[in-house]
């Protein structure tokens, strides 16, 4: 079990969401990535603040499936779809 923070900013850091994290506070969660410039320095990326969870992991999805390059509007939709499931069960189990 990880330690309490003693600062008001907390992460979850879930193998799940690799390479994104969430950071939290009192007042709301925010979504994160994380990424490597080509020396190997480590940067976060803050992808927006939401006052719930879901729609935190809702985020998460849309920029995982953002990332690459789609042949029709449904696939897209699709992969979507599928990663938004994929992380909202993490909060459903």
């Amino acid at each position: 079990m990880a330690k309490p923070s003693k600062s008001n900013l907390r992460f979850i850091k879930d193998p799940a969401l690799e390479p994104y994290y969430i950071q939290l506070d009192d007042y709301c969660y925010i979504a994160q990535k994380s990424t490597f410039s080509e020396a190997g320095k480590e940067y976060q990326n803050t992808l927006g603040h939401y006052s719930k969870l879901s729609g935190c992991l809702e985020a998460i999805a849309r920029d995982d499936v953002k990332s690459r390059n789609y042949d029709s509007i449904r696939e897209f939709v699709e992969k979507f779809e599928a990663k938004n499931e994929e992380l909202t069960k993490l909060i459903k189990a």
